[in-house]
């Protein structure tokens, strides 16, 4: 006796009587995954660290600090180091730099009609750490959403 034949025979398999289910029932269609290619929170963290050089490079922290560029945090990197710890805790350009490159002051916004402040500061970072979190964040979370919503949405939803 075969295998088929016992099982069939001692009430193991289905019986004559039993109702086949319908194959739609289990023969469902793997869904077709397709490959995401992130494009859009690249662009976002590329920005971040142009905008933030172009901060670093308007700060300029041997030639603007009272002490010279022996104050100065990373000084082998001339123009582009950081100020100091006690100015900056977060590793980045001074205040008066951020507000040279577009950090929201609200009487330069409202009096002054300088509305532009209040989307560059959106890209503008206090310092390295800041910048590395917000990197981080978008790399994780970003790029997650992106696949989950497509480009579209999440830009519309980001800004």
């Amino acid at each position: 006796m075969t295998r088929g034949d016992s099982e069939s025979s001692e009430g193991g398999g289905k019986g004559q009587d039993e109702m086949a289910l319908p194959s739609y029932f289990y023969d469902s269609p793997e869904p077709i995954e397709s490959r995401w290619t992130s494009w859009l929170v690249p662009l976002f963290v590329t920005a971040n660290v142009i905008v933030f050089f172009v901060a670093m490079f308007v700060n300029n922290c041997p030639a603007n600090t009272d002490a010279g560029s022996t104050a100065c945090i990373a000084r082998f990197l001339h123009r582009f180091s950081f100020q100091p710890l006690r100015e900056n805790p977060l590793l980045g350009p001074s205040a008066s730099a951020l507000e040279k490159v577009g950090a929201v002051k609200w009487e330069e916004v409202a009096h002054e009609h300088q509305g532009w402040r209040l989307i560059s500061s959106v890209w503008l970072h206090a310092g390295i750490i800041h910048l590395l979190v917000d990197i981080l964040c978008l790399i994780f979370v970003g790029i997650r959403l992106e696949q989950q919503f497509g480009f579209g949405e999440l830009l519309f939803y980001c800004y």
